[in-house]
């Protein structure tokens, strides 16, 4: 039965010429195409530097560029739940709403490792696979745009997504994030290979405020954060905590479970109350997953998440 749409799923950061191919080769397979940005609710990092509109922007005039029907493409922000059940409930939910409930849907994807898991997540969609192009991943292009070397092949990055990339490279965030990439790199090289981190948090809300801790270094700088620490390599907390995150694409330096406490932090860890609805509405101004974390912890989702996981393709 031919799908009366595609899903196709990524973060796009940034989106290139490999990304092109699959929406095509996907119009050509189906009617209709639906572009799920994903990580859409994740401040600016080293590994999602673009605004899902920033990336629709970049993907939608490169498939211009290469002559594709955009009436037929959809683009969707899908954002990061850490959750593996409702990020895949939330992808059927968008998939539901564009091509309507019981629509028959093919997800679009190649398995290239363990992030591509999340092609398992959706049984009775059928399965559009896509044609891999060896040698170019967004990881890579990421390496170039915050380095600069080597410099990204012309062909792999379409024209509109170097013209965005090139305006980009002037703003202050693009300076925040390569000083981020330098202070990842760095942290990354003090860390035996396969090493597995352990942070402990605070989580303390009270009269309509929540208490958070606004990032002075160079990875996060700026961002809002629960208050506590990451252990040094080897430690575990010593008290039980009332949470445990452990999502595996959950921070930028190394997998780390996050140890979340209830209640005000020690003194050590100095923290200032923030209007709590203001914090709820604000979920990109918080580094990593600690909004995840919040919300979650509000609604009584308490406990280790399962290890699949969430990651998805770059």
């Amino acid at each position: 039965m031919t799908p009366l749409g595609a899903v196709y799923v990524g973060r796009f950061q940034p989106p290139h010429a490999a990304h092109v191919a699959s929406v095509r080769h996907a119009l050509a397979q189906a009617p209709r195409v639906l572009v799920l940005l994903g990580s859409a609710n994740l401040a600016r990092s080293v590994k999602n530097p673009f605004t899902a509109a920033e990336r629709a922007r970049m993907l939608r005039g490169a498939l211009r560029e290469a002559g594709a029907d955009l009436r037929r493409v959809a683009f969707r922000p899908l954002p990061d739940r850490f959750d593996p059940d409702a990020w895949a409930a939330d992808v059927r939910g968008v998939a539901g709403e564009v091509f309507g409930a019981g629509a028959a849907v093919a997800l679009v994807g190649f398995e290239k490792d363990a992030s591509s898991a999340y092609l398992r997540w959706f049984p009775g969609w059928e399965r559009l696979p896509v044609p891999e192009v060896p040698g170019l991943n967004a990881t890579d292009l990421r390496a170039a745009l915050f380095t600069g070397r080597p410099r990204p092949l012309p062909g792999a990055v379409p024209q509109a997504v170097r013209a965005l990339l090139a305006g980009f490279a002037l703003t202050p965030a693009f300076a925040r994030l390569r000083a981020e990439w330098a202070a990842v790199e760095a942290a990354r090289a003090l860390l035996p290979p396969g090493t597995h981190l352990q942070e402990e948090r605070w989580l303390h809300v009270r009269e309509g405020q929540v208490w958070l801790h606004t990032r002075p270094q160079a990875i996060g700088r700026g961002l809002w954060e629960l208050p506590g620490r990451v252990l040094p390599p080897g430690e575990r907390p010593e008290a039980p905590a009332a949470a445990v995150f452990g999502a595996p694409a959950r921070a930028l330096v190394a997998p780390t479970a996050a140890h979340v406490f209830l209640g005000p932090a020690p003194a050590v860890f100095p923290a200032r109350p923030v209007p709590l609805a203001r914090a709820l509405a604000a979920p990109r101004r918080f580094h990593e997953d600690h909004h995840v974390i919040l919300t979650r912890l509000l609604r009584g989702e308490a406990g280790p998440v399962p290890p699949r996981g969430e990651a998805l393709p770059s």
